[in-house]
């Protein structure tokens, strides 16, 4: 294990290395693992970031779980990002993440997910036959891909494969030593979190996915809107989701011009913060939730097919909520047609939800 790869995973987090001793002494506690002593184990760690040595078995196994890496993570030094020319290996792999990404968009998941997810297994293939700056050039592509890939998964129901991706895509980060593409997976998934059970869990991922060190205002942002819509799904936490849109409003008012071009996984500005802010005031039951997804929804380009469908679900509940049945029905409709096309079971699986809830109180309205 190369320990480059341990000092830019390291650093992805923001850690000290007195921070990454602490989470390995943790894991060989839960791991029934006897270390060297606290002074011992300190020196070899600088000893294996400055390549003098390799770690040992057992110990590449824990790094391997602390940093969420593998253990034929091997390269030479890793170089910074840099603008790669429109010909470079990160270059041309990126634009077919994007392409891939915008078929998603525009088609839906169905439609792309195993293209994506093939994309993703070509790019681990292509990393360990590279190295140096180019294997790093593979590791931030496969990290937005990856992330990529499980979103799609969770947009179809299949929370298994999403599991994998998003391990997939921590694991890319790590590798390419990127705290922004890590923040960006952690956030995801903790959006998958939230939505499937542990959604205290989920908070606590987005939060820590915060802390992370030299993020751009854009990701801000996105995080702190992110941090409200998993709120939403825990009880009591109204105020925390109010403070978060309030944030998110903030860091993006402060996001650089280009940050939209380096951050291609982010679709964010004025109308999409608005869309996001209409969405969890429905949820909390906020009267304003409606006429802010209305506004928002006029202003959102019409090829966010998916995102539309979701708004549309956000003015169904709205009405729910305010006891507009016919309109509720009427919207839910409208929803289900969009819904089709994009073959989003997630979407479709809340549209069923709000659809027995109009059933049963128009049942009780007899």
């Amino acid at each position: 294990m190369d320990g480059h790869f341990i000092r830019s995973a390291r650093q992805a987090r923001g850690w000290s290395q007195t921070q990454l001793l602490a989470a390995l002494r943790s894991q060989a506690v839960l791991e029934h693992v006897t270390l060297m002593s606290p002074a011992s184990l300190r020196v070899a760690l600088s000893r294996w970031e400055n390549g003098h040595t390799a770690p040992d078995l057992v110990h590449t196994r824990l790094l391997c779980s602390v940093l969420e890496l593998s253990p034929v993570d091997s390269t030479g030094p890793v170089a910074g990002r840099g603008e790669p020319s429109d010909d470079s290996l990160f270059a041309v792999l990126a634009h077919h993440t994007n392409s891939l990404r915008l078929l998603d968009r525009r088609l839906g998941a169905p439609f792309v997910r195993a293209q994506t997810a093939g994309h993703v297994s070509a790019l681990e293939l292509l990393w360990e036959r590279r190295s140096g700056v180019d294997r790093r050039s593979v590791a931030l592509v496969q990290a937005d891909t990856a992330a990529l890939a499980a979103w799609e998964d969770l947009d179809v129901g299949d929370h298994t494969a999403a599991d994998r991706h998003f391990g997939l895509a921590r694991q890319a980060a790590s590798r390419s030593g990127d705290p922004t593409l890590l923040a960006h997976a952690l956030g995801e998934h903790a959006v998958m979190l939230s939505e499937t059970g542990p959604a205290r869990r989920a908070l606590a991922q987005v939060r820590r996915a915060e802390t992370l060190p030299g993020l751009p205002m854009l990701l801000r942002a996105w995080l702190a809107a992110t941090r409200a819509q998993v709120a939403t799904w825990c009880p009591g936490e109204s105020m925390t989701v109010r403070k978060a849109m309030t944030e998110a409003e903030t860091a993006l008012t402060h996001a650089r011009p280009g940050d939209e071009v380096a951050l291609p996984f982010l679709a964010l500005n004025e109308i999409h913060l608005q869309r996001w802010n209409g969405h969890v005031l429905v949820r909390l039951g906020d009267p304003a939730g409606g006429p802010i997804t209305e506004q928002a929804l006029a202003g959102l380009p019409a090829e966010f097919v998916r995102a539309r469908a979701g708004q549309v679900l956000d003015l169904a509940e709205y009405a729910t909520r305010h006891g507009d049945l016919d309109l509720a029905m009427a919207r839910l409709v409208t929803a289900a047609q969009a819904i089709t096309t994009v073959g989003s079971r997630r979407l479709r699986y809340r549209h069923d939800l709000i659809a027995r809830r109009v059933r049963e109180l128009t049942a009780g309205c007899r």
